[in-house]
């Protein structure tokens, strides 16, 4: 069907995080429990799930606006002005 870019963008993210998922259980699984409670014990468990809230949902806006704006102006002036903004 016809889908926007942020449709696109956003089911590409789906597809991405259920491919990638079992592949982060197999190889994180084992050390999660201590990794967790050592950083909880150190910044404590909110602190540490409010940024990961907050960094995963920025990432996403970021790269929305970033995918919108690509479709809108075309790849080759996005990648001109991205590397633009890096020279900058």
């Amino acid at each position: 069907k016809n889908m926007d870019a942020a449709n696109v963008y956003a089911v590409m993210n789906i597809i991405s995080f259920c491919c990638s998922v079992p592949f982060v259980v197999v190889q994180e699984l084992p050390t999660l429990s201590q990794v967790w409670e050592e950083a909880a014990a150190e910044h404590g468990a909110n602190a540490i799930m409010t940024n990961i809230l907050l960094s995963g949902f920025f990432f996403y806006i970021y790269n929305e606006f970033a995918f919108a704006f690509t479709a809108h102006v075309g790849a080759v002036t996005s990648s001109v002005l991205n590397t633009a903004k890096r020279v900058i």
